[in-house]
């Protein structure tokens, strides 16, 4: 087990001992009153179909800490259908991981397409270095 260490709070700036949370302590309370109070705002049944502006709207907290609790899974996005931030490419609005599925597939089939320009590239400057003749010998 290591020992912790002194960090810099990446909110405030502050000195911290980084042991089992990524910021101060003040920051860490800070952030468990935020996502109390989003989490008390969005049990209420009323306010199932919210969505991100709504919840900056009635409950003060920042969009970004929002987004941030959402990616870091203690809001569970599924359980609210308008609830959700803006993939990393288009814009769409999405609720879990970096990019909307139709981006994930297309810079997947991309990388497909790079990778077999690439294996065939390569095919065929191995049968080009078969028939490559270098020198001749005289007789």
């Amino acid at each position: 087990m290591s020992s912790p260490q002194l960090e810099n709070c990446p909110s405030c700036g502050a000195l911290y001992l980084r042991d089992q949370i990524d910021c101060c302590l003040d920051c860490y309370r800070e952030n468990e009153a935020a996502f109390k109070k989003v989490d008390a705002f969005l049990k209420n049944p009323e306010h199932r179909n919210a969505s991100i502006e709504d919840v900056n709207a009635f409950t003060g907290v920042s969009v970004n800490k929002v987004v941030e609790f959402l990616k870091e899974g203690r809001i569970f996005a599924a359980d609210y259908p308008l609830l959700g931030y803006p993939c990393a490419h288009c814009e769409t609005l999405i609720s879990r991981q970096l990019l909307c599925e139709g981006c994930q597939r297309t810079f997947r089939n991309e990388v497909q397409a790079i990778l077999n320009d690439a294996q065939q590239t390569e095919t065929v400057d191995k049968r080009q270095l078969a028939n490559a003749q270098y020198w001749k010998m005289k007789k």
